[in-house]
Formats: structure tokens, sequence, C-alpha cells
């Protein structure tokens, strides 16, 4: 399996933002890597948290999933398997990245990637790194201290939720 990271902070599924948006760079930054075989993606904490700082309108769990559901019909077509991530809890961020809205929404997101068949498989970056008494937060054991960042123990626990078997041929 061919393997690369073409992740950018910052980056989002719907619109632009310090780089292109998933959906515009996905066939160049994913399809074009030859003898790829595998495709994880983990977005959606950008696209409810940065527009209430960029003063654009939230994104909706709508629009989210048509972008996830676009992304996995695309990795499909191409003969790839994807694997998604739900959305991490982003609670204990600033008031105009954590609003209500966008929990509610990172929460009807998350919900419908855990039951859908668009994906091959899924990963819970959400349960892996929740506060379990208080599941919008991030475990203080895993905070960057920010609210909204993992530290060295929470990205370990993101990785321990990739099943690794998910990644067989």
């Amino acid at each position: 399996m061919a393997g690369g990271n073409q992740g950018i902070a910052g980056n989002r599924l719907l619109r632009h933002g310090v780089g292109e948006h998933a959906l515009a760079r996905f066939d160049r930054d994913v399809l074009s890597i030859p003898a790829l075989t595998h495709v994880l993606v983990h977005f959606g904490i950008n696209d409810l948290g940065l527009p209430g700082m960029l003063g654009e309108p939230p994104a909706t769990a709508d629009a989210l999933i048509e972008g996830f559901t676009a992304l996995a019909d695309r990795a499909h077509r191409a003969g790839l398997k994807i694997l998604a991530a739900t959305i991490g809890p982003f609670a204990g961020a600033d008031p105009e990245i954590s609003t209500p809205e966008g929990l509610a929404t990172r929460r009807d997101v998350n919900d419908w990637i855990r039951t859908t068949d668009a994906f091959d498989a899924v990963f819970d970056v959400a349960r892996a790194v929740a506060n379990p008494d208080a599941p919008d937060y991030i475990h203080p054991a895993l905070d960057s201290g920010d609210g909204m960042h993992l530290n060295d123990k929470g990205a370990e626990a993101v990785a321990d939720a990739v099943n690794l078997d998910d990644l067989a041929l």
C-alpha cells in the first residue's frame, strides 16, 4: 500500500481556507497517488468552528454529509477503500468557535458517519477522545489546553481508534 499524508492544518471539507477544501483537491491529493488502496478522511471540525471566526455562515449537517458522500463516491469509483473519522469534540474552545449550532451539527454528522454505508469503515475519533461525562468536550487528559486540539496522548487515542484490519486489502 502506498501512503501519504495530505493533511493541512486548518483545512476544511467544504470551503477554502488555509488551503483548498477537500472536495477541490481530492483528485490531485488522493486519486493521483499510484498504487493507493485506502484513504482515511478526517474533516469537519474546521467546517464547524472556523465560520464563527471568519463571519461566514456555519456549515450544515446536510452540506457536510453531502461532502462526505461525494468523497466516498469518488474514492469508490477509483477502486479505493475509504475510512472516515467522526468529528472530535470542541466544546471547550473559544465561544465563537464552539457554538451550540456547531456542536449540534457535529453530533448529527457523527451519528450519520457511524451508521452510513458510504464508508468502508469508521474510526470513531469523537468517542476515543471525548470526556465520558461531557461528550462535547475533549477528555481533560487528552486536551492540549485549548478545548479543541489534542495533546500527544490524544493523538495516540486517535491512532488507536483506527482498526488496522480495516486497512487490509
